[in-house]
């Protein structure tokens, strides 16, 4: 799980976690998560005020966790090519270690934020993909397209693998999938004139 270290509110976080990725935010009451943890329903409110300050503490530790290594790929000297193929590398690698984290965060329903605060957090992979989608086509490194049209091919090929193994129809680990799936995401902002036979050298 998530944090794993004891104590109550990092149990209250796992908990929060698995109930949420296994049967979405509605399975994820106060009752079970006080019932996964063991300790009563009001223990629970001694910590966080509401299941929602909960589910947000949740959400945004496995955020952190999940950007930390992206924002130092975005720091190196990579080109644009090769940033895509180690972030779908780096999001396959998250998945196969801690697939409800993954889940909880990136394939659950989750209401919508209603806080900046908020907002930021649920936004924060998807503005650092953009952005290097951004520079790289100031540079004509990719085609040009909208940046939020780029992120919606991008996620829609990256996420389907782990919702696929989530679904039993693909098995783990997500790892086996991310050069194919690099592949068809090159295809996708290429620059023009770029061949078939180039995608394969990384």
């Amino acid at each position: 799980m998530v944090a794993r270290r004891g104590n109550t509110k990092s149990r209250l976080i796992d908990a929060t976690v698995k109930l949420g990725a296994a049967g979405g935010m509605g399975a994820a009451t106060i009752q079970a998560i006080a019932r996964e943890v063991g300790i009563t329903e009001g223990a629970i409110y001694r910590h966080y005020a509401s299941k929602e300050e909960l589910r947000w503490a949740a959400y945004e530790q496995v955020v952190e966790q999940m950007i930390e290594e992206k924002q130092h790929l975005m720091s190196t000297d990579l080109s644009v090519r090769e940033k895509i193929h180690e972030w779908v590398r780096l999001t396959y690698a998250y998945f196969d270690r801690d697939s409800a984290a993954f889940t909880f965060v990136l394939l659950t329903a989750h209401p919508k934020p209603e806080s900046q605060a908020h907002l930021q957090v649920t936004t924060a992979q998807g503005r650092l993909f953009m952005e290097m989608i951004e520079q790289a086509q100031a540079a004509d490194e990719v085609r040009q397209m909208s940046t939020a049209v780029a992120l919606s091919h991008f996620t829609g090929l990256m996420l389907n693998v782990p919702r696929l193994i989530n679904d039993g129809q693909l098995e783990m680990p997500a790892m086996k999938y991310a050069s194919e799936v690099y592949e068809a995401v090159w295809r996708v902002f290429r620059p023009e004139g770029f061949s078939d036979t180039a995608i394969r050298e990384l």
